[in-house]
């Protein structure tokens, strides 16, 4: 069989790829002028342009759902809850959602007053154009970026810092008033315990007063709880007090007047009665004394934990990379702008070439001609 033959349907391909070749080489001027012209537009175009800059700040969230939920609790969050009520999985989203508010957008525009930068009228509108300049993402490592893309270098990092700064000032702000709102409860508790063991102490000392009964081995029980009680506290108040503050002095006091107490019931220096209804009288008020120490070593000790607590209360969002002043612009990147604009004018011209050279050649077939009239009637108005 020769190998010179070819099959027809080889030979229709060859006829249409050379067709294909004719209507290119026929519109060859409008296939490289169009890429032409609009290489140059977009040149012109992308000059005119100014140079955006990217700003970008990164911090970590806190993991703990507590902390994410306590900042969530500050109601700035309107679009935080979902259409069933539940709040968005992962404290990352909350932390974004927060971030992209109506709120922080207003608080960042009233601080770097937008308005006047953006030359706007309106609070919506300062919104927008901060919203379109600001992007926040969460990374696969857990860490939030937020990038802000301006034309002025030094702007774009004072919005990307202010972001994280505003976001630090509520969390600490949120921290602050729950560890103040636990020490303010912590010292209600506190002062009825005070006022408890003031008056279990004072039923004692009017019922010593009143029989002259002393029982020497109970009492002196019962004063080396009452001092071992009252060192405790010395020491726990060590821990936020100084040594000049009133109340620290006043149980100074106390405890010396115990230990000098002790001493003279260690001494036996007073009567002792036997009546069994002073003893009864006198052991359930030594009861109520101890119930009312141990409460107020109870209270002390929350009391000190809440005032720890509030001195330590800060936010626990980490600012791993504070934004800096970019040095190089982040767009517009010109050359990929007349790149693109040449290759889409130049798809766009092979198309109207190939669209004028079938309707050019429609007009030399009898059964297009008639088509065409169909379709101008089909479009005719009535």
């Amino acid at each position: 069989m020769d190998n010179n033959l070819q099959s027809p349907g080889q030979d229709k391909f060859e006829i249409n790829l050379l067709g294909v070749v004719i209507v290119l080489a026929k519109y060859i001027k409008l296939i490289v002028a169009a890429p032409l012209v609009a290489s140059i537009i977009a040149l012109i175009v992308t000059f005119q342009s100014p140079n955006f800059y990217t700003a970008d700040t990164t911090f970590m969230p806190p993991k703990q759902a507590s902390s994410a939920l306590a900042v969530a609790s500050l109601g700035a969050l309107p679009g935080m809850f979902g259409g069933g009520g539940g709040i968005m999985s992962g404290t990352d989203d909350i932390y974004i959602a927060l971030l992209n508010s109506r709120t922080m957008q207003d608080a960042m525009i009233k601080r770097f007053k937008l308005m006047q930068v953006y030359k706007t009228t309106s609070q919506q509108g300062a919104r927008g154009a901060l919203a379109g300049a600001t992007q926040v993402k969460s990374s696969k490592d857990g860490l939030i970026h937020i990038m802000i893309t301006e034309t002025n270098p030094k702007r774009a990092a004072l919005l990307a810092n202010g972001y994280v700064d505003a976001l630090l000032q509520m969390n600490n702000e949120q921290a602050l008033s729950e560890a103040n709102r636990n020490r303010n409860l912590a010292e209600e508790e506190f002062i009825k315990a005070k006022n408890r063991l003031g008056d279990a102490e004072l039923a004692i000392k009017q019922l010593q007063e009143q029989t002259g009964f002393i029982m020497v081995g109970p009492q002196i029980g019962m004063l080396q709880a009452t001092i071992k009680s009252t060192e405790l506290e010395l020491a726990d108040m060590r821990a936020f007090a100084t040594p000049n503050n009133p109340e620290y002095i006043r149980t100074r006091q106390k405890l010396d007047n115990l230990r000098a107490e002790i001493g003279k019931a260690q001494a036996g220096s007073r009567t002792v009665s036997n009546a069994p209804e002073r003893i009864l009288d006198f052991t359930k008020k030594t009861k109520e004394l101890k119930y009312a120490e141990a409460l107020y070593e109870m209270a002390l000790q929350q009391l000190t934990l809440a005032n720890i607590s509030a001195a330590k209360s800060e936010s626990s969002i980490r600012v791993i990379d504070r934004a800096l002043v970019p040095e190089q612009k982040s767009g517009p990147f010109r050359s990929n702008s007349v790149a693109i604009a040449a290759i889409a004018a130049l798809f766009v011209a092979v198309i109207i070439a190939f669209l004028i050279e079938a309707y050019q050649r429609s007009k030399t077939n009898g059964e297009s001609v008639e088509q065409m009239k169909t379709i101008r009637g089909y479009l005719r108005w009535n």
